[in-house]
């Protein structure tokens, strides 16, 4: 079944409809599900702390994720937060690694009024949102780091990043307020953030690295 096929069978709402809800998908490779390194699943269990309802979904091959964008948008959660492995050129999934543009793909028009948020090394990079950012009109933004991160620090500064937002905000994400966010959690941790959002009224993106000073 095509993506188109199975988006129509599900039945989907109409993409401009969103709820200011995570929607966290996760895939790691075999000694990390062995060792129990579920960033995404702490976030989610922290994110429900309070008082949100996010949805967690593991997943471990490229064919899954049509089903997963399927109940992403069913969902009509505004925020999308990917937790893998990654490089400068490829997304790490459990069965291997697939290209930018093979990855991107399986999200074509399926990101408009929607932010991303990519927890897996060195994506945060211009190649990767470019690719994204020409399959999905109208997303507002992406966040991910420019470099290697570790676990820890990774389920620490994301569950801070969102309990911070939500407890400012529960119902939007303005783009002050993310990029204050990011400003303050650099400084706390080792970790340069890409962060890419769209300018609707100049018709385009901008990109900006938050780096320490």
């Amino acid at each position: 079944m095509s993506k188109k096929e199975l988006l129509a069978s599900i039945k989907v709402p109409d993409i401009q409809h969103t709820k200011p809800e995570v929607f966290i998908i996760e895939s790691l490779n075999k000694k990390d599900e062995k060792e129990k390194r579920f960033e995404g699943m702490v976030l989610s269990d922290m994110l429900r702390l309070t008082g949100k309802n996010p949805k967690y979904y593991y997943f471990q091959s490229k064919g899954e994720l049509p089903h997963l964008i399927g109940l992403f948008r069913q969902s009509q959660y505004r925020y999308l937060h990917i937790s893998s492995h990654a490089s400068a050129t490829h997304i790490g999934i459990t069965d291997g690694n697939v290209t930018y543009d093979e990855f991107v793909e399986t999200f074509k028009d399926q990101l408009k009024l929607r932010r991303l948020f990519f927890s897996a090394c060195q994506v945060g990079n211009d190649s990767f949102v470019t690719t994204l950012s020409k399959q999905n009109k109208g997303m507002h933004s992406v966040v991910a780091p420019v470099q290697e991160i570790q676990f820890d620090h990774a389920a620490a500064l994301w569950s801070s990043f969102y309990v911070s937002l939500f407890t400012g905000n529960d119902k939007a994400m303005k783009h002050k307020d993310i990029e204050t966010r990011l400003k303050a959690l650099r400084t706390l941790f080792p970790v340069d953030f890409f962060f890419a959002s769209y300018d609707s009224k100049n018709d385009k993106w901008k990109h900006q690295q938050i780096k320490s000073l």
